[in-house]
């Protein structure tokens, strides 16, 4: 249970509050790089509770702009990008990627007026089919973006699954991922007997946590103890400052993103990867409705776009207005909630908290060991920032950021971290040998 004060320090990412300031020292994923083109339409974006403008010059730099010009406070959305810099539709005004008004042609000649002008820009970087930008205060040495190993394997050994907004606060989407014990539960089938597509179905419910700070984050391991007297492990990280890892299994690793978008929204990025291996599949989200069952990764279908708004593409259909597709007679019978994908699971019960989660009123548990962990490690930190000027976690150290998360069964009083160190640290390609097999499926 946390007090008022600590919730909003947690939730609040606006300019000058605590955890918006921490979160503008880091690399933020903005949008997929194909929506940016070089002279192209510029794209609505909001993070941190700015309005701004994403796009490319006529070099192929991108740039995150105010979207009002500071002339008579217009949109540039409706303006020109082209020969090296974005123009306003009103009376000509030209900025380039940097913020500096290049021209004003309904200026005289001899005005240097445009030299005095400069607009918010921030920087931009492409890496890993993401394009991220830097809202920290050195714009001119920004620290370097997160080195992800799958921002560094070939393009065909990665796929970004999902994308959409969560119509709730960041800090309850990252709880929701960093929680190992709602997955029996939320994603499950009824019983082990069915069909798996259903659901996972694991027959040890309880877990006891195993948590160990880090400098980017901390570190966990979930363990469930089995009857043949081996454990089942489910063990992954928290990155700073809003990235979790989905356990992950020989075939691919993944990771969830939940980018502020401002206090009551969330763009939520879903991706996965293999350190050597091909990984088939569509490479980017599509649009797509299944049956009415589980485990199935995708965003699912959208809304048409919604024009005028910041991200206008990427609103999903199953939402509260349509109770995330929920059907009741898969719920009855096989399904714990008969919302046929994974992460509308999590996004129904998260949304379902409301904007921001009263946390003054929860009721916690030893299950929550990592989320009580998570939430005093982001609290301490954008206290810090605050206080004495501390670099937050990871946000200078982009190489801390290749790592790897891992589900395996060890055998009984084998220590976890020992054993998967080396896969979690990326210092080997071979996943971790399991000492037996999972009870479930």
């Amino acid at each position: 249970m946390l007090t008022q004060e600590e919730n909003d320090l947690l939730c609040q990412v606006g300019a000058g509050t605590p955890m918006g300031e921490l979160m503008r020292r880091y690399w933020l994923p903005a949008t997929y790089d194909w929506e940016l083109e070089p002279d192209g339409q510029p794209q609505r974006v909001k993070l941190l509770g700015e309005d701004l403008l994403a796009w490319r010059d006529s070099s192929g730099n991108a740039a995150f702009t105010q979207n009002l010009c500071p002339h008579r406070g217009a949109s540039l959305y409706f303006g020109r990008n082209e020969e090296e810099g974005l123009r306003c539709a009103y009376h000509g005004w030209k900025f380039d990627v940097d913020g500096n008004c290049v021209d004003m042609p309904n200026e005289p000649s001899t005005s240097n007026f445009k030299n005095k002008l400069k607009i918010t820009s921030y920087k931009g970087a492409d890496f890993g089919g993401i394009t991220w930008v830097y809202m920290g205060p050195d714009q001119e040495n920004p620290p370097g973006v997160p080195q992800f190993e799958w921002g560094l394997v070939p393009e065909v050994q990665r796929r970004h699954y999902a994308r959409f907004i969560y119509e709730c606060n960041w800090m309850q989407a990252v709880e929701g991922e960093l929680d190992s014990t709602h997955a029996p539960f939320l994603h499950g089938r009824l019983r082990m007997e069915d069909d798996p597509k259903y659901g996972g179905y694991t027959a040890e419910k309880i877990a006891d946590f195993y948590i160990q700070n880090t400098d980017y984050g901390l570190v966990y391991g979930a363990e469930r103890k089995q009857a043949d007297g081996n454990s089942y492990w489910r063990a992954t990280h928290f990155l700073f400052p809003f990235y979790g890892m989905f356990p992950a299994t020989p075939i691919k690793v993944p990771l969830s993103i939940y980018v502020p978008i401002d206090d009551h929204y969330t763009m939520h990025f879903g991706l996965e990867w293999h350190p050597t291996k091909e990984l088939k599949g569509n490479r980017w989200p599509v649009e797509t409705m299944h049956e009415a069952v589980n485990l199935s990764l995708g965003s699912g279908p959208w809304k048409p776009e919604k024009k005028g708004m910041f991200y206008s593409k990427w609103w999903p259909e199953m939402s509260p207005e349509t109770d995330f597709h929920m059907d009741l007679e898969t719920k009855k019978n096989f399904s714990y909630t008969g919302i046929p994908n994974v992460r509308q699971q999590d996004a129904a019960l998260e949304w379902s908290m409301g904007p921001i989660m009263d946390r003054t009123k929860e009721h916690l548990g030893t299950a929550d060991a990592t989320v009580i962990r998570t939430r005093r490690l982001l609290i301490a930190a954008a206290r810090a920032l605050a206080e004495d000027g501390t670099p937050p976690p990871g946000s200078q150290n982009p190489e801390l950021y290749k790592v790897r998360s891992c589900s395996v069964v060890l055998a009984g009083g084998e220590e976890w971290l020992e054993a998967l160190g080396p896969w979690f640290y990326a210092k080997t390609d071979e996943y971790p040998e399991a000492a037996g097999a999972m009870t479930g499926q």
